[in-house]
């Protein structure tokens, strides 16, 4: 069995100052052990996905709770990090990367589209009582183009 080479776990309130909090961690867990690129494409990542949560899900309500893990194993060639939220506020609600996300003049509803392009691969897991924002990266420096990541979610 391969020990984990890292392994956090952070909870944080459900208001805005959970982004800047979020994007600390991220830069104070990860700073020793990455690439200053990979910890910069994390920490936004990392700001996009918890926005995201606080805007779309429950985690944005009064009580509400975001909760970030860090975790690689040995080899630390991959980077998993997750985002938990408390759940959407309609039940059949799901992140998806809409095409006027690719618009580089959009204002807004661009969170997904960078995580989709600056991410290895990334999945929603829904829940009846929370869902998870699960981000893959590749630690190793390369990244695999658009054209051959998994289809965007319509």
């Amino acid at each position: 069995m391969t020990p984990f080479a890292l392994n956090t776990e952070h909870v944080l309130p459900g208001t805005l100052t959970a982004v800047c909090s979020a994007r600390a961690l991220a830069r104070d867990v990860l700073i020793d052990r990455y690439t200053p690129d990979l910890v910069d494409t994390v920490e936004l990542c990392v700001s996009e996905s918890v926005t995201n949560a606080l805007q779309h899900t429950r985690s944005g309500d009064p009580g509400g709770t975001v909760t970030l893990r860090f975790y690689a194993l040995g080899a630390r060639t991959v980077l998993h990090v997750d985002v938990q939220d408390d759940g959407p506020l309609k039940p059949d609600d799901r992140p998806a990367v809409s095409d006027a996300a690719a618009d580089l003049t959009a204002e807004h509803g661009r969170g997904l589209y960078l995580i989709h392009e600056l991410t290895r691969y990334w999945m929603y897991v829904p829940r009846l009582d929370h869902g998870c924002l699960c981000l893959t990266f590749d630690t190793t420096g390369t990244s695999r183009k658009t054209e051959d990541r998994h289809e965007i979610r319509r």
